[in-house]
């Protein structure tokens, strides 16, 4: 196969101790494995990054995640690429939210891959941006689609505004619907809302939760840590749209735009809602209807693992990097 004797570093952006997103790098690299099984893929923290460079000599390094913080210095790895002929490339997961930071990688990258659609227009035109929205990963994520015994509604994620206003108006709604939510997350101890807790849940106990939820919400969010430059409103779904599909997730997505189209298909894939009143709608419909929750998750999955694997998304990188 084309590029299958590639030496590939996959190396998180952020320091291990800051880096709530770490484990993503491993399903990154297992998608590199999966996509190209002879090359040799290698998964380092940023800490160890560069020693990593120096020892494999890569084809590829690829810088994923987060690039936000001044502790992060991505010098001395382009060097080491320029030094042995490689290519440098980021994969940035929190576009347009940290957006504002992105230049200081603008001299050092042969190819920028963004999260967000959105974003691509904002990059200036002389380098090479590609969009590359995040995955699931059949090994930690798919569960099998067979029974929703747990809750009526799940969510699981940070508190932003608009996500305490969407589940507080929920509140009212699941009172009527004689149905109750399961809300977890941090930051969320300010909120007095019947069925939400502040409290963290480790990744891995998400898949399971997922399939065993006769619905599951998809609410992104709609505050930034450096975004004021363009103020870019996010268009791509995160990550764990595909995560849920891959455990067979019946989804409800808050939407303010039509992206999501392109990943899944509307009433046979996903449930759509453009406010509080039209998700309640939709999560009646399932309540009244458990079977319909089979059936969209069991669509989900089988759409993910056609098209939104890790390994999907290694492909494009290596065919837009090396052609």
């Amino acid at each position: 196969m084309k590029h299958d004797a590639l030496k590939i570093l996959i190396v998180s952006g952020t320091p291990d101790a800051l880096n709530s997103n770490a484990t993503l790098r491993s399903h990154v690299g297992d998608g590199f494995r999966t996509a190209f099984p002879g090359a040799t893929v290698t998964v380092s923290s940023y800490e160890d990054g560069l020693r990593q460079a120096r020892a494999l000599k890569p084809d590829l390094a690829l810088v994923f995640g987060s690039i936000m913080l001044d502790s992060s210095d991505f010098g001395p790895l382009a060097e080491e690429m320029r030094r042995t002929g490689g290519k440098l490339a980021f994969w940035l997961h929190d576009d347009p939210y940290e957006f504002d930071m992105n230049a200081r990688i603008y001299g050092m990258a042969d190819a920028i891959f963004t999260n967000d659609r959105a974003s691509l227009d904002f990059y200036p035109p002389n380098l090479a941006v590609h969009h590359l929205p995040l995955a699931g990963s059949r090994a930690a994520h798919w569960r099998p689609v067979e029974r929703r015994a747990g809750p009526d509604l799940f969510f699981c994620g940070h508190r932003f505004s608009n996500r305490a206003r969407l589940f507080g108006d929920l509140a009212h709604h699941a009172q009527v619907l004689g149905a109750a939510m399961t809300v977890v997350g941090s930051g969320w101890e300010r909120d007095a809302i019947a069925g939400v807790t502040a409290m963290r849940l480790p990744g891995a106990a998400l898949p399971d939760l997922y399939a065993a939820s006769l619905a599951v919400a998809n609410v992104g969010r709609d505050e930034s840590l450096a975004n004021r430059r363009f103020a870019i409103r996010p268009s791509t779904p995160g990550p764990r749209s595909f995560e849920a599909a891959f455990a067979g997730a019946a989804q409800i997505m808050l939407v303010e735009g039509l992206e999501i189209l392109d990943y899944f298909e509307p009433e046979t894939e996903i449930l759509l809602a453009d406010d509080a009143e039209g998700f309640a709608a939709q999560w009646d419909r399932l309540l009244k209807d458990r079977d319909l929750s089979l059936r969209l998750g069991a669509n989900a999955q089988r759409r993910a693992e056609a098209e939104h694997g890790y390994e999907h998304r290694a492909r494009r990188i290596v065919d837009l990097v090396f052609g």
